[in-house]
């Protein structure tokens, strides 16, 4: 069942009565934070806005376009010009929408919202729309973080939002093949629900997995926190269903095609710049008799990276693999989530060599019981060779309990003046000290002409034989008078020490509107031409996403 936008945080993340609790000690936490950056956070309070007192760009539709609009979604009650609707549409959840959002400053929101039920009413929308010239931009979950779903139209032309979440069931199951077809605005919770009826399962579970969709999933060539084991979306996805402003698209169904280039892998990461993703057949496995996630301590960053390189060239088949930098293996000590780690004390094992620098490493598995026995222990053996200490399950609970709840913390944390941001990259091995330790300094020095601290945390997953993604957090105290001309020279700052080195913009964000000035620098002059010449193709009148991914 899709969920009901009202009942969601509409400037902010997930549902709108939940809150991260810090396990009890947020006044802890926040002193202790507030001491690293400088500033007192405790009773600090600064509010959103009232959603009703924020002003939304007049709708530029006249009747017969809204009666033209209504016809092609199949009805009335698909069509939404209600201000919530128009508000909660506007963007999606990176932190300079947040930012707009809380302060009320929306410069553009949809002249519609547009939720078709079916393939037919979407290539009846995207008709009209060519027609009448009017932007387009699908919408599944709204959880992008790079300003991927905002309604805007460089142009200045009136846009649709197409609300996919309507389109949410399952259309066909092959135990047979292991694939399972679904509409493409099936939620992920909703998704695995439909799979679990036949113990089956599809295995990606993004941080966003409660709030994102199948689509747009795909559309941001999205990874889970088990990709190790089960791949990126990508991998999993055997065949989709796009309709574009010149037609519908359908790609083949089968294992392997050496047939030219593959279709399928055009659509995974395009962000909805070609067309409207409606359906996708994923590869979908038997769901796991087991699992087993434990703690590694390690002395270092440096320690823990050698294992887990050493583990991912090992070729195990392993699900969890996540290494904590130290600043962040302390940040979450003290937002209460390694309680065991406390009661085992830190303190002696100082003598052992887990000193200041001290790095949580979790290592797991699922798969049958004798397959998760074998590969955690040889993970476990791998860790120790380096220097690691197996601390046990214990302290992987509270991650395990928590781990699609982290992203509420950015609202509390705003409520208090402090900015939360992420940024991820991936690089091979041998560059993941240096890019860490530049990243750091880059931001430091650009907080610091300010007067400011910054907080940085890192740490790794996704991990292949050559590199692994390594994922930044920053906390710096907001500028209130003008927070998002503070945030674009620290996005600026961290991109630039990312590209220096080679990384890639995003190893799974995604492109949107905010890494779109670094994409040449991975892609080369001619590589953005190709991927332009595909989207004038698939979209004459440059309706679809405009502004996205490239120009």
């Amino acid at each position: 069942m899709a969920i009901k936008r009202s009942d969601t945080n509409w400037c902010g993340w997930g549902w709108a009565n939940t809150r991260y609790d810090f396990h009890g000690q947020r006044d802890t936490f926040l002193k202790w934070l507030g001491k690293q950056l400088g500033a007192d956070l405790v009773g600090t309070h600064i509010p959103p806005v009232n959603p009703e007192d924020v002003l939304l760009p007049d709708v530029r539709l006249n009747e017969a376009d809204l009666a033209d609009l209504i016809a092609a979604a199949g009805g009335q009650e698909f069509v939404q010009q209600d201000h919530m609707s128009r508000l909660m549409h506007s963007m999606g959840r990176s932190l300079p929408d947040l930012l707009r959002l809380r302060r009320g400053d929306i410069r553009n929101a949809p002249d519609a919202v547009v939720l078709p039920t079916s393939n037919e009413a979407v290539a009846d929308i995207l008709r009209l729309c060519v027609e009448r010239n009017w932007a387009v931009v699908p919408f599944g979950g709204g959880s992008s973080v790079v300003g991927g779903v905002e309604a805007w139209d460089p142009q200045g032309r009136p846009v649709i939002c197409l609300d996919m979440t309507k389109m949410n069931r399952i259309l066909a199951f092959d135990p047979e093949n292991q694939t399972a077809t679904f509409q493409a605005g099936i939620y992920g919770p909703d998704l695995e629900a439909e799979l679990a009826k036949t113990n089956h399962i599809l295995g990606h579970y993004p941080q966003s997995f409660e709030f994102s969709t199948l689509g747009g999933w795909i559309a941001a060539r999205s990874s889970g926190q088990q990709s190790n084991q089960y791949g990126d979306i990508h991998n999993m996805l055997e065949s989709c269903v796009v309709i574009t402003p010149k037609g519908e698209l359908v790609t083949w169904t089968g294992p392997v095609s050496a047939a030219g280039p593959d279709l399928d892998m055009c659509i995974a990461g395009s962000e909805g710049t070609l067309g409207v993703i409606v359906e996708a057949t994923v590869r979908i496995r038997p769901k796991p008799e087991a699992y087993q996630i434990k703690a590694v301590l390690f002395p270092d960053f440096a320690a823990g990276t050698a294992a887990l390189r050493a583990i991912s060239q090992a070729d195990l088949k392993l699900s969890y693999m996540r290494l904590s930098d130290a600043v962040e293996t302390a940040t979450y000590l003290k937002m209460g989530s390694g309680n065991l780690l406390k009661e085992i004390g830190l303190k002696a094992l100082s003598p052992l060599g887990f000193k200041d620098q001290k790095c949580v490493a979790l290592i797991g598995t699922e798969g049958s019981l004798r397959e998760v026995e074998y590969d955690v222990s040889r993970a476990i053996a791998i860790c120790r060779a380096h220097g690691g200490l197996s601390v046990g399950s214990s302290p992987t609970k509270n991650w395990h309990r928590d781990r699609y709840l982290h992203p509420y913390m950015r609202d509390d944390l705003l409520d208090a003046g402090i900015a939360t941001d992420t940024h991820e990259t991936s690089v091979p091995w041998s560059k993941i000290g240096v890019v860490q330790k530049e990243v750091q300094e880059a931001l430091e020095a650009e907080l610091g002409r300010h007067g400011k601290k910054v907080h940085v945390m890192a740490h790794l997953s996704h991990s292949y034989p050559t590199g692994s993604c390594i994922y930044f957090i920053l906390m710096y105290p907001l500028n209130q008078d003008d927070p998002i001309g503070q945030w674009r020279p620290i996005k600026a700052a961290i991109s630039d020490a990312i590209a220096k080195h080679g990384g890639t913009i995003s190893h799974h964000h995604g492109v949107g509107i905010d890494h779109k000035p670094w994409l040449s620098l991975e892609k080369g002059e001619l590589g953005l031409s190709l991927i332009k010449a595909v989207r004038r193709e698939a979209d004459p009148s440059n309706i679809m996403n405009p502004g996205k991914l490239v120009d």
